[in-house]
């Protein structure tokens, strides 16, 4: 039987081009996003198979996260692979006393996507097809284009070279102070692409109650695919009363990390659109912030 051989982890300071700004930077609880902090994790088997898997967080929490892992790594070495649920669970339970979600979650996250990524190639498959795949492609789209750092005309012209790269919809930042900056730019989105073009934008969390009830009373008109996390993503009584009050489906879940998070959304049985995770990756340089400890 084939079993874990060696793990190495790394930790990843990905520098952006050009610093970004959602909402929370314009209402002061946060700073411009200038980098992204990824913990890569590689496991190999005994048969010589590698499986590559990560995780990332914003502005804090890279050095506690690859703490982490680095004291649940060893736990893994003569493990069978395949057993991707026990191992998970193991880990969890690990750590079970500083919580099961957040930066412990996280941290084992980089272990569970190297896991799967190992399992599709030890079978010779994509890992979609792995997993039993319904269809060869999928609809994507492109946020990178759209922080509120950058003026309506720089969100215009990226929305333009993003489809005629392929992409097939645009989702922009919005929760400024003033609500009628808000509007005006997804107007201006809007009366560009056309109403054919899917649009999406995401609040970041930063309204409240009522102003999301009067933003999204305006914003049904746009024809907008999702509205995405409107309000605090704890708050899912807010969240499902304003599902039932709109038009355009409302998003979250982005900012949750554990079961029992999502499964409290799910439980108010209210329809959602779920949030989706981009799959646009960029050739950043990447610089090592951390060593890379190997375990076997």
């Amino acid at each position: 039987m084939s079993v874990i051989a060696r793990v190495s982890i790394v930790l990843f300071e990905l520098p952006l081009k050009k610093s970004v700004s959602d909402a929370k930077v314009l209402t002061g609880r946060q700073r411009p996003l200038g980098s992204v902090s990824v913990l890569a994790a590689t496991i190999a088997d005994s048969e010589g198979n590698e499986g590559l898997g990560f995780s990332y967080c914003l502005r804090a929490g890279a050095q506690g996260m690859y703490a982490h892992a680095r004291e649940l790594a060893p736990e893994l070495i003569g493990e069978d692979p395949a057993d991707i649920a026990r191992i998970w669970n193991k880990l969890v339970w690990m750590g079970a006393s500083v919580g099961r979600s957040g930066t412990a979650v996280q941290a084992i996250a980089a272990f569970d996507t190297a896991l799967w990524d190992l399992k599709a190639r030890r079978a010779g498959l994509p890992l979609s097809k792995l997993l039993g795949a319904f269809r060869d492609s999928v609809p994507c789209y492109n946020t990178s284009g759209g922080y509120l750092q950058a003026p309506i005309e720089e969100v215009l012209e990226k929305a333009d070279r993003s489809l005629a790269s392929g992409i097939g919809g645009v989702k922009i930042k919005v929760g400024q102070p003033d609500r009628a900056l808000d509007l005006r730019r997804v107007e201006a989105l809007r009366a560009h692409l056309g109403d054919s073009v899917p649009i999406m934008i995401d609040v970041n969390q930063q309204w409240d109650r009522a102003t999301a009830a009067r933003m999204c009373d305006a914003l049904d008109r746009q024809g907008l695919a999702w509205i995405e996390e409107p309000l605090d993503a704890y708050d899912i009584e807010g969240h499902a009363r304003l599902s039932a009050s709109t038009l355009t489906p409302i998003g979250s879940g982005e900012m949750l990390s554990s079961v029992a998070e999502h499964a409290a959304y799910i439980a108010t049985r209210r329809g959602w659109a779920a949030s989706r995770p981009s799959c646009a990756w960029r050739p950043w340089p990447i610089r090592p912030t951390w060593p890379s400890p190997r375990i076997s």
